[in-house]
């Protein structure tokens, strides 16, 4: 009950939210939103093509909320049995049944809204994909163009990594020396450290003693 007696709080949140136009780009809401995009080249037809493409996808996005139903449950069974102990009339038993499925409704007002939120997120998203540029800032885009990915590697590194980029700082092959390790075997380690003056420096490290090899002069 402590749940449902919280969803006041959220659901005035919700309610405090920017308000849309009533119709036209920018209004609606999940599934129903308008985008709203920047002026395009692109026929009517093909646009409305699209969108239909794109709202078919957010419908797609399924709604995911049941954390209150056992409270709605014990509400609901609560309601019933006190109108059939008390003998409402037929026509108050329709409005209290059609109350408790609208205060039903209510409860899960917030999780609705995050919902319609992912449904007008897939639809950007796709718009996006199609080349139409959001202009709706209420609404986030969060698909990246190919060519804007930035690929993320991961640094291999090893045991003693800290005590190379250690030894490359006081060798001052760079003030801030990032160490990579190339070979690891029993009881050894290789890295290499790229220094500032276009030279490549490669440390051996065996139990934890690391010294420069004579490899180290490479350029890179």
């Amino acid at each position: 009950m402590k749940k449902l007696l919280s969803i006041v709080c959220a659901t005035a949140l919700v309610c405090g939210c920017a308000t849309r136009p009533q119709e036209g780009p920018g209004s609606g809401s999940g599934a129903d939103y308008v985008p709203m995009v920047a002026p395009s080249s692109v026929e009517s037809t093909v646009y409305e093509q699209d969108l239909a493409k794109c709202r078919a996808n957010a419908k797609n996005v399924p709604f995911k909320a049941s954390q209150h139903d056992d409270a709605l449950v014990a509400v609901n069974i609560g309601v019933i049995s006190a109108g059939t102990w008390i003998g409402w009339p037929t026509l108050t038993a329709a409005a209290v049944v059609g109350g408790m499925g609208g205060f039903n409704y209510w409860v899960y007002t917030p999780e609705r809204r995050v919902w319609q939120t992912k449904q007008e997120t897939v639809m950007a998203n796709c718009m996006a994909q199609r080349g139409y540029i959001n202009t709706d800032p209420s609404v986030r885009v969060t698909w990246v163009p190919p060519s804007q990915r930035m690929v993320e590697t991961i640094r291999p590194t090893g045991r003693d990594t800290y005590n190379v980029e250690q030894l490359a700082k006081a060798q001052r092959c760079n003030a801030l020396p990032v160490a990579t390790l190339v070979e690891k075997g029993p009881g050894f380690e290789r890295h290499t450290v790229a220094c500032t003056n276009g030279q490549v420096m490669a440390v051996r490290c065996e139990f934890g003693n690391c010294r420069m090899s004579p490899m180290a002069a490479q350029r890179s």
